[in-house]
């Protein structure tokens, strides 16, 4: 399993963009694009299986996909912010936001979405990919159930 996420390999923009994240700036109609946070996620090993813990509050399981697809396992979300009506005012600061976010491990090659176990709970999604070796099989796109 590759423990480095694919989509943020040499990923220049991203840096800077983290880098800047924090430096309080209020935001404009048009920045709510991007999510204020990335999907963070833990990965621990066992014997027999690696177990990624990725955090995504607001986050609805519907809204989750968890795709394998030539030994790659990609795990996507997105968020809507619901639009607020006001009779009196305007929105001063806007931290909530919506967008899509996903992050991809490598596995072992021949590991099918039969072997993956998918759970969300509490804006807690937790996967289990075994370790096992397995031949390579013809190179198939699934989708994992998330329970």
């Amino acid at each position: 399993m590759n423990l480095v996420p694919r989509n943020q390999i040499l990923d220049f923009d991203s840096l800077f963009n983290d880098f800047f994240h924090g430096f309080h700036r209020p935001t404009s109609k048009s920045d709510n694009s991007e999510p204020a946070v990335g999907m963070r996620v833990d990965v621990h090993e066992t014997d027999d299986e690696y177990e990624i813990h990725a955090d995504l509050p607001g986050v609805k399981k519907g809204d989750i996909n968890i795709v394998l697809e030539n030994d790659v396992l990609t795990v996507s979300a997105s968020k809507k912010t619901e639009a607020e009506k006001k009779k009196k005012g305007k929105v001063v600061w806007r931290e909530r936001s919506s967008g899509s976010i996903n992050r991809s491990f490598t596995v072992y090659p021949g590991t099918t979405e039969k072997d993956i176990k998918a759970n969300f709970s509490d804006g807690v999604l937790t996967i289990a990919v075994p370790k096992q070796m397995q031949e390579s099989v013809t190179p198939t796109s699934h989708r994992i159930r998330i329970k």
